[in-house]
Protein backbone atom coordinates (compact mmCIF):
# COMPACT_ATOMS: atom_id res chain seq x y z
CA UNK A 1 0.00 0.00 0.00
CA UNK A 2 1.01 3.30 -1.14
CA UNK A 3 2.23 6.14 1.85
CA UNK A 4 -0.78 8.46 0.42
CA UNK A 5 -3.28 5.19 0.66
CA UNK A 6 -2.37 4.41 4.38
CA UNK A 7 -2.80 8.07 5.03
CA UNK A 8 -6.07 7.98 3.34
CA UNK A 9 -7.39 4.42 5.35
CA UNK A 10 -6.55 6.56 8.87
CA UNK A 11 -8.53 9.76 8.17
CA UNK A 12 -11.13 10.01 10.25
CA UNK A 13 -13.73 11.50 7.69
CA UNK A 14 -16.06 13.06 10.35
CA UNK A 15 -13.29 15.26 10.71
CA UNK A 16 -12.70 17.29 7.84
CA UNK A 17 -10.30 19.95 9.45
CA UNK A 18 -7.86 17.03 10.24
CA UNK A 19 -7.64 15.83 7.16
CA UNK A 20 -7.04 19.35 5.43
CA UNK A 21 -4.04 19.75 8.26
CA UNK A 22 -2.93 16.22 7.35
CA UNK A 23 -2.99 17.15 4.01
CA UNK A 24 -1.30 20.05 4.37
CA UNK A 25 1.60 19.04 7.00
CA UNK A 26 1.72 15.95 3.96
CA UNK A 27 2.73 19.08 1.19
CA UNK A 28 5.49 20.41 3.78
CA UNK A 29 6.65 17.07 3.77
CA UNK A 30 7.05 16.60 0.09
CA UNK A 31 8.60 19.86 -0.42
CA UNK A 32 11.96 19.35 2.02
CA UNK A 33 12.31 15.87 1.00
CA UNK A 34 12.11 17.41 -2.76
CA UNK A 35 14.29 20.18 -1.27
CA UNK A 36 17.07 18.01 0.05
CA UNK A 37 16.92 15.64 -2.93
CA UNK A 38 17.68 19.05 -4.85
CA UNK A 39 20.58 20.10 -2.88
CA UNK A 40 21.97 16.31 -2.49
CA UNK A 41 21.58 16.62 -6.90
CA UNK A 42 23.52 19.73 -6.58
CA UNK A 43 26.60 18.53 -4.26
CA UNK A 44 27.00 15.41 -6.39
CA UNK A 45 27.31 17.48 -9.43
CA UNK A 46 29.59 19.80 -7.73
CA UNK A 47 31.89 16.71 -6.45
CA UNK A 48 31.73 15.43 -9.88
CA UNK A 49 33.05 18.54 -11.44
CA UNK A 50 35.85 19.02 -9.05
CA UNK A 51 36.73 15.19 -9.71
CA UNK A 52 37.24 16.06 -13.11
CA UNK A 53 38.98 19.06 -12.57
CA UNK A 54 41.45 17.38 -10.51
CA UNK A 55 41.51 14.24 -12.36
CA UNK A 56 41.56 12.69 -9.01
CA UNK A 57 39.21 11.48 -6.24
CA UNK A 58 41.67 12.20 -3.46
CA UNK A 59 42.68 15.35 -4.85
CA UNK A 60 38.60 16.49 -4.98
CA UNK A 61 38.51 14.95 -1.55
CA UNK A 62 41.37 17.23 -0.22
CA UNK A 63 39.48 20.45 -1.20
CA UNK A 64 36.26 19.62 -0.45
CA UNK A 65 37.61 17.92 3.40
CA UNK A 66 36.42 14.66 2.88
CA UNK A 67 37.70 11.19 2.22
CA UNK A 68 38.42 10.12 -1.42
CA UNK A 69 36.06 6.94 -0.96
CA UNK A 70 33.55 9.45 0.27
CA UNK A 71 34.15 11.47 -3.34
CA UNK A 72 33.58 8.20 -4.92
CA UNK A 73 30.48 7.31 -3.47
CA UNK A 74 28.73 10.69 -4.18
CA UNK A 75 29.85 10.25 -7.73
CA UNK A 76 28.66 6.41 -7.67
CA UNK A 77 25.18 7.58 -6.55
CA UNK A 78 25.02 10.39 -9.28
CA UNK A 79 25.58 7.81 -11.85
CA UNK A 80 23.50 5.33 -10.28
CA UNK A 81 20.55 8.15 -10.19
CA UNK A 82 21.05 9.01 -14.14
CA UNK A 83 21.94 5.44 -15.25
CA UNK A 84 24.75 6.55 -16.67
CA UNK A 85 28.71 5.96 -16.67
CA UNK A 86 30.15 9.92 -16.60
CA UNK A 87 34.01 8.55 -14.99
CA UNK A 88 36.55 6.25 -16.24
CA UNK A 89 38.49 4.95 -13.80
CA UNK A 90 42.04 3.25 -13.44
CA UNK A 91 43.88 2.85 -10.25
CA UNK A 92 46.03 5.75 -11.68
CA UNK A 93 43.67 8.09 -13.40
CA UNK A 94 40.45 9.44 -13.30
CA UNK A 95 38.85 10.52 -17.11
CA UNK A 96 34.93 11.61 -17.95
CA UNK A 97 33.30 9.65 -20.68
CA UNK A 98 31.68 10.51 -23.58
CA UNK A 99 28.71 11.22 -21.35
CA UNK A 100 30.24 12.73 -18.39
CA UNK A 101 32.01 15.38 -20.53
CA UNK A 102 28.69 16.31 -22.13
CA UNK A 103 27.52 16.79 -18.69
CA UNK A 104 30.44 18.54 -17.55
CA UNK A 105 29.98 21.22 -20.47
CA UNK A 106 26.54 21.70 -20.25
CA UNK A 107 26.14 22.23 -16.40
CA UNK A 108 29.74 24.12 -15.56
CA UNK A 109 28.23 27.43 -16.86
CA UNK A 110 24.97 27.03 -14.06
CA UNK A 111 27.71 26.20 -11.57
CA UNK A 112 29.57 29.12 -12.21
CA UNK A 113 26.91 31.35 -12.08
CA UNK A 114 25.62 29.54 -9.12
CA UNK A 115 28.87 30.80 -7.50
CA UNK A 116 29.01 34.28 -8.32
CA UNK A 117 25.34 34.83 -7.24
CA UNK A 118 26.58 33.61 -3.99
CA UNK A 119 29.70 35.59 -3.60
CA UNK A 120 27.53 38.89 -5.10
CA UNK A 121 25.75 38.21 -1.97
CA UNK A 122 28.64 37.75 0.35
CA UNK A 123 30.28 41.04 -0.90
CA UNK A 124 27.08 42.47 -0.22
CA UNK A 125 27.06 40.99 3.35
CA UNK A 126 30.61 42.43 3.79
CA UNK A 127 30.49 46.05 2.33
CA UNK A 128 27.10 48.04 3.07
CA UNK A 129 25.26 48.07 -0.17
CA UNK A 130 22.17 48.03 -1.66
CA UNK A 131 18.37 49.73 -0.49
CA UNK A 132 16.50 49.43 2.33
CA UNK A 133 13.27 50.96 2.26
CA UNK A 134 11.65 52.42 5.35
CA UNK A 135 7.53 52.94 5.95
CA UNK A 136 7.22 55.62 8.65
CA UNK A 137 4.57 58.10 9.22
CA UNK A 138 5.32 61.55 7.97
CA UNK A 139 6.20 62.80 11.70
CA UNK A 140 8.17 60.29 12.31
CA UNK A 141 10.59 61.14 8.86
CA UNK A 142 10.75 64.45 9.87
CA UNK A 143 11.37 64.32 13.45
CA UNK A 144 13.76 61.25 13.73
CA UNK A 145 14.84 59.35 10.46
CA UNK A 146 16.10 62.38 8.18
CA UNK A 147 18.46 64.05 10.92
CA UNK A 148 19.60 60.55 12.18
CA UNK A 149 20.49 59.12 8.47
CA UNK A 150 21.72 62.53 6.80
CA UNK A 151 25.05 61.58 7.92
CA UNK A 152 25.29 58.08 6.64
CA UNK A 153 24.05 59.22 2.77
CA UNK A 154 27.56 61.00 2.48
CA UNK A 155 29.67 57.48 4.17
CA UNK A 156 28.03 54.89 2.30
CA UNK A 157 27.37 56.16 -0.97
CA UNK A 158 26.81 52.61 -2.18
CA UNK A 159 23.49 52.82 0.17
CA UNK A 160 19.67 53.42 -1.28
CA UNK A 161 16.86 54.47 0.94
CA UNK A 162 13.81 54.83 0.13
CA UNK A 163 11.25 56.16 2.84
CA UNK A 164 7.75 55.93 2.21
CA UNK A 165 5.53 58.21 4.57
CA UNK A 166 1.75 56.95 5.18
CA UNK A 167 -0.18 58.01 7.74
CA UNK A 168 -1.86 54.47 8.08
CA UNK A 169 -0.76 51.62 9.53
CA UNK A 170 1.10 48.98 7.72
CA UNK A 171 2.13 45.52 7.12
CA UNK A 172 5.58 45.94 6.38
CA UNK A 173 6.47 41.83 5.29
CA UNK A 174 3.73 41.53 3.31
CA UNK A 175 4.22 44.86 1.57
CA UNK A 176 8.07 44.68 1.26
CA UNK A 177 9.50 46.56 3.77
CA UNK A 178 12.87 46.40 5.50
CA UNK A 179 11.68 48.43 8.36
CA UNK A 180 9.12 50.73 10.01
CA UNK A 181 8.84 53.51 12.40
CA UNK A 182 6.10 53.92 14.38
CA UNK A 183 4.80 55.36 18.25
CA UNK A 184 5.64 52.39 20.64
CA UNK A 185 2.39 51.78 21.10
CA UNK A 186 1.11 51.08 17.25
CA UNK A 187 4.16 48.83 17.38
CA UNK A 188 3.18 44.68 16.69
CA UNK A 189 4.22 42.54 19.71
CA UNK A 190 5.66 40.15 17.27
CA UNK A 191 8.19 42.31 15.69
CA UNK A 192 11.72 43.65 17.48
CA UNK A 193 11.68 46.55 18.11
CA UNK A 194 13.95 49.92 18.68
CA UNK A 195 13.90 52.99 20.67
CA UNK A 196 15.03 55.75 18.32
CA UNK A 197 13.54 59.03 20.04
CA UNK A 198 12.76 60.62 23.13
CA UNK A 199 8.70 60.49 23.96
CA UNK A 200 6.67 62.67 21.87
CA UNK A 201 4.29 65.59 22.97
CA UNK A 202 1.71 66.79 21.34
CA UNK A 203 -0.38 69.83 21.49
CA UNK A 204 -3.45 72.31 20.02
CA UNK A 205 -2.85 75.25 18.07
CA UNK A 206 -4.18 78.17 15.80
CA UNK A 207 -3.16 81.36 14.52
CA UNK A 208 -4.28 84.60 15.79
CA UNK A 209 -6.38 84.96 12.56
CA UNK A 210 -8.55 82.06 13.35
CA UNK A 211 -8.82 82.60 17.14
CA UNK A 212 -9.81 86.64 16.34
CA UNK A 213 -13.23 87.03 17.74
CA UNK A 214 -13.43 84.16 19.33
CA UNK A 215 -13.03 83.19 22.64
CA UNK A 216 -10.02 80.55 23.27
CA UNK A 217 -10.90 77.36 24.95
CA UNK A 218 -9.83 76.82 28.51
CA UNK A 219 -11.82 73.69 28.77
CA UNK A 220 -11.88 70.70 26.44
CA UNK A 221 -15.71 70.52 25.74
CA UNK A 222 -15.26 74.53 24.48
CA UNK A 223 -13.70 72.47 21.45
CA UNK A 224 -17.01 71.76 20.41
CA UNK A 225 -17.95 75.83 19.56
CA UNK A 226 -14.69 75.58 17.01
CA UNK A 227 -14.31 74.47 13.51
CA UNK A 228 -11.27 71.75 14.61
CA UNK A 229 -8.78 70.00 11.69
CA UNK A 230 -9.42 66.31 11.86
CA UNK A 231 -6.34 63.43 10.72
CA UNK A 232 -7.84 60.08 9.53
CA UNK A 233 -5.19 57.39 9.40
CA UNK A 234 -5.86 54.87 6.38
CA UNK A 235 -9.19 53.26 5.98
CA UNK A 236 -10.44 54.60 9.93
CA UNK A 237 -13.69 55.86 9.63
CA UNK A 238 -13.44 58.62 12.29
CA UNK A 239 -10.52 61.15 12.81
CA UNK A 240 -7.40 59.88 15.41
CA UNK A 241 -8.64 61.07 18.65
CA UNK A 242 -7.17 64.21 20.45
CA UNK A 243 -5.23 63.11 23.75
CA UNK A 244 -4.80 65.17 27.07
CA UNK A 245 -3.00 65.09 30.29
CA UNK A 246 -5.63 65.80 32.69
CA UNK A 247 -4.84 65.46 36.25
CA UNK A 248 -1.79 62.32 35.30
CA UNK A 249 -4.85 60.66 33.37
CA UNK A 250 -5.14 60.47 29.75
CA UNK A 251 -8.44 61.83 28.32
CA UNK A 252 -9.28 61.53 25.14
CA UNK A 253 -11.73 63.73 23.19
CA UNK A 254 -12.95 62.93 19.06
CA UNK A 255 -13.22 65.89 16.94
CA UNK A 256 -16.22 66.34 15.02
CA UNK A 257 -13.87 67.92 12.38
CA UNK A 258 -15.29 70.25 9.64
CA UNK A 259 -11.78 69.26 8.09
CA UNK A 260 -11.00 65.84 7.84
CA UNK A 261 -7.58 65.24 6.28
CA UNK A 262 -5.16 62.21 5.61
CA UNK A 263 -2.24 63.88 5.27
CA UNK A 264 -0.23 66.85 7.58
CA UNK A 265 -2.73 69.39 9.06
CA UNK A 266 -0.10 71.86 9.24
CA UNK A 267 -1.02 73.71 6.12
CA UNK A 268 -4.61 73.86 6.45
CA UNK A 269 -3.49 75.38 10.51
CA UNK A 270 -1.75 78.15 8.84
CA UNK A 271 -4.25 78.92 6.52
CA UNK A 272 -6.37 80.21 9.78
CA UNK A 273 -8.86 77.05 8.66
CA UNK A 274 -9.07 75.90 12.45
CA UNK A 275 -7.81 74.08 15.44
CA UNK A 276 -5.26 71.16 14.81
CA UNK A 277 -3.75 68.80 16.73
CA UNK A 278 0.31 68.86 16.55
CA UNK A 279 3.65 67.39 17.18
CA UNK A 280 5.17 70.50 19.93
CA UNK A 281 8.54 69.70 18.22
CA UNK A 282 6.75 71.11 14.35
CA UNK A 283 4.90 74.47 16.00
CA UNK A 284 7.53 74.92 18.19
CA UNK A 285 9.38 77.65 16.10
CA UNK A 286 5.88 79.17 15.12
CA UNK A 287 4.86 78.96 18.43
CA UNK A 288 7.54 81.08 19.93
CA UNK A 289 7.09 83.50 16.97
CA UNK A 290 3.70 83.90 17.77
CA UNK A 291 2.61 82.71 14.34
CA UNK A 292 0.37 80.15 16.09
CA UNK A 293 -0.72 80.27 19.50
CA UNK A 294 -1.22 76.98 21.56
CA UNK A 295 -4.29 76.16 23.32
CA UNK A 296 -4.69 73.84 25.82
CA UNK A 297 -1.08 73.87 26.69
CA UNK A 298 -1.36 72.88 30.14
CA UNK A 299 -3.02 69.73 29.23
CA UNK A 300 -0.23 68.65 26.34
CA UNK A 301 0.21 65.11 26.31
CA UNK A 302 3.29 63.23 26.14
CA UNK A 303 3.62 59.52 24.15
CA UNK A 304 5.81 57.08 23.99
CA UNK A 305 8.92 57.21 21.84
CA UNK A 306 9.57 56.08 18.12
CA UNK A 307 10.56 52.92 17.68
CA UNK A 308 12.27 51.22 14.73
CA UNK A 309 10.54 47.57 14.24
CA UNK A 310 11.53 44.63 11.64
CA UNK A 311 10.33 40.74 11.85
CA UNK A 312 13.73 39.27 12.90
CA UNK A 313 16.66 39.61 14.42
CA UNK A 314 18.54 37.31 11.85
CA UNK A 315 19.94 37.67 8.25
CA UNK A 316 20.63 41.30 7.80
CA UNK A 317 22.14 42.74 5.87
CA UNK A 318 24.98 45.44 6.26
CA UNK A 319 23.15 48.43 4.56
CA UNK A 320 20.07 47.36 7.28
CA UNK A 321 22.75 47.37 10.24
CA UNK A 322 24.41 50.74 9.15
CA UNK A 323 20.55 52.08 8.93
CA UNK A 324 19.51 50.60 12.34
CA UNK A 325 22.36 51.83 14.09
CA UNK A 326 22.18 55.12 12.44
CA UNK A 327 18.76 55.06 14.10
CA UNK A 328 19.43 54.15 17.24
CA UNK A 329 22.09 56.75 18.16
Amino acid sequence: MSIVAKIIVRINWGKFDDFVNLIHKFAIMLETLNSIIFMQNLNDLRTFVLVVEQKSFTKAGEKLGISASAVSHCVSNLEDRLNIRLLNRTTRSVSPTPDGLTLLNDISPYLQAIDLSVQKLTENQDTPKGTVRINASQIAIEMVVLPKIAPILSQYPQIQLELHSENRFVDIVGEGFDMGVRLGDDVAKDMVAVKISQPLTATLVATPNYLQNKEIPKQINELDHHRLIGLRLGADRNPIAWDFCVQGKTVSYQPEGQLILNTDPMPAIKNHLGIGFMPYFMVEKELKSGELIEILGELRITYEPFYAYYPSRKHHSKAFEVVLNALRE
